[in-house]
């Protein structure tokens, strides 16, 4: 992978009469041998941490994330010991450290782990103004492999990363245009839309990349604003947003924040969640329940696991598995599959070595190969071993890694919150790459 990373992405729509194509022009890594090792020689123990917000303003995920690397670790380790590697490989979650949903503290966190706790791969962080800070200070310095489980802004495609930077959510590059696509059809053509978001690496990005892409429609924004997530009281935002009489509004945030600001646009006394739309931060019933009645009928945008080829079966083994969690919400899944790419790679590198476990990630989770899944890894351990390429089939998405360490394809959904704690999809989109 060369040390500038592009976009490159190709959509068909249904929801979009066309998005276009965005072409890369880096070069992709070479694919490395097959591994022709034996059982008996195939020895390494790949040691990951993950760096997860437990506290911050997602919150409301980071546990449920942690506890899908621990899932894809478990039954890492049964399917090398079905195959009879117990004792000679092994993977181990060295520490799940708290990120925060910020710079500082995932910096930290990360620095621990490559230093104190030796990690070859890290998981994290969710948030995209966290885990650019972590790339860049810790872990491509330091030549450690790290995924992303969701973080979207489209800066992370071309980072300088000499390839250690990867993640299992699809670029906000797509998002932009679903959500504005959306806002489209929900008011009409030439509507006018006040826009607000979180001022940090994701709400700047997004809110750029959506505006850019419906006022191409013929839409018009009249308030356009952000705040700091960290304020303590919104009632200045929350009245600026509301101002004038728009068809509309578009509030790119996170949960915690969220849940302070909502009160804010309630007071306005012209705010409506009806005619609201959000991003996939938001698409959380646990959360939505809790602010209660004011935001019944709240709509965004979202990417959505219902692309994963696994999905449906890894929702049902959560739920047969996992007691005492927070409600699934399916971005649980890109957190399993940044573990088992990462366990793949190694085993057919047939080594932990970050070098190795980076040059491998693409031929592990895309085709040519034999498809397999998280229920599938025994199978994918004999394969390896053999020789032969398997192609990883995601829980939230084919994965299918491009050359810019961007997931291939992906799928969004629009959704609706109907009040009390159900959520709905009215109508989902296909991006293929």
């Amino acid at each position: 992978m060369s040390h500038r990373r592009k976009v490159a992405a190709v959509a068909t729509v249904g929801l979009l009469a066309a998005v276009g194509t965005l072409v890369a022009t880096t070069t992709a890594p070479a694919k490395t041998a097959h591994s022709a090792a034996s059982a008996k020689t195939c020895s390494f123990q790949l040691r990951i941490g993950d760096v997860l917000p437990f506290t911050g303003d997602l919150a409301a995920y980071g546990a449920n994330l942690d506890r899908a690397v621990k899932l894809g670790v478990d039954l890492q380790n049964k399917a090398l010991s079905s195959a009879g590697l117990g004792g000679k490989a092994s993977v181990k979650l060295v520490a799940s450290e708290d990120g925060q949903t910020q710079a500082t503290a995932s910096v930290e966190a990360a620095t621990k782990l490559v230093k104190s706790d030796k990690v070859n791969v890290i998981i994290g962080e969710m948030a995209s103004g966290a885990t650019i800070p972590m790339a860049q200070s810790v872990t491509i310095p330091n030549k450690i492999v790290q995924i992303s489980p969701t973080s979207s802004v489209p800066q992370i495609t071309s980072i300088k990363d000499n390839g250690y930077l990867w993640r299992t959510y699809p670029s906000d590059a797509l998002q932009g245009r679903v959500l504005a696509q959306a806002v489209v059809d929900a008011f009409g053509k030439g509507a006018t839309v006040n826009v607000g978001a979180r001022n940090d690496a994701f709400g700047t990005a997004l809110r750029q990349l959506f505006v850019a892409q419906y006022t191409k429609l013929g839409g018009k924004v009249g308030v356009n604003i952000s705040w700091n997530p960290d304020q303590p009281n919104f009632d200045t935002e929350a009245q600026k947003l509301a101002d004038g009489n728009p068809a509309g509004w578009v509030i790119i945030d996170f949960p915690d924040t969220f849940q302070k600001f909502a009160p804010s646009l309630v007071r306005t006394g012209k705010w409506s969640a009806a005619k609201t739309l959000m991003t996939e931060a938001l698409r959380n019933a646990d959360v939505l329940s809790k602010i209660g009645d004011p935001v019944n009928g709240l709509r965004g945008t979202a990417a959505s696991a219902a692309g994963g080829p696994a999905g449906k079966a890894f929702a049902a083994y959560w739920k047969a598995k996992v007691k005492g969690a927070k409600p699934y919400t399916s971005f649980e899944g890109t957190a399993l599959d940044a573990a088992n790419v990462a366990f793949l790679a190694a085993l057919k590198a047939c080594s932990a070595s970050p070098a190795k476990i980076k040059a491998n990630l693409r031929a592990a989770s895309g085709p040519p190969g034999k498809k397999v899944t998280f229920l599938t890894l025994g199978k994918a351990v004999k394969l390896l071993q053999a020789g032969k390429d398997v192609d990883y089939e995601g829980a939230f998405s084919p994965v299918d890694f491009d050359a810019n360490g961007d997931i291939g394809s992906a799928v969004f959904e629009i959704w609706k919150y109907d009040g009390g704690g159900k959520i709905s999809t009215l109508k989902t989109i296909t991006f293929r790459g």
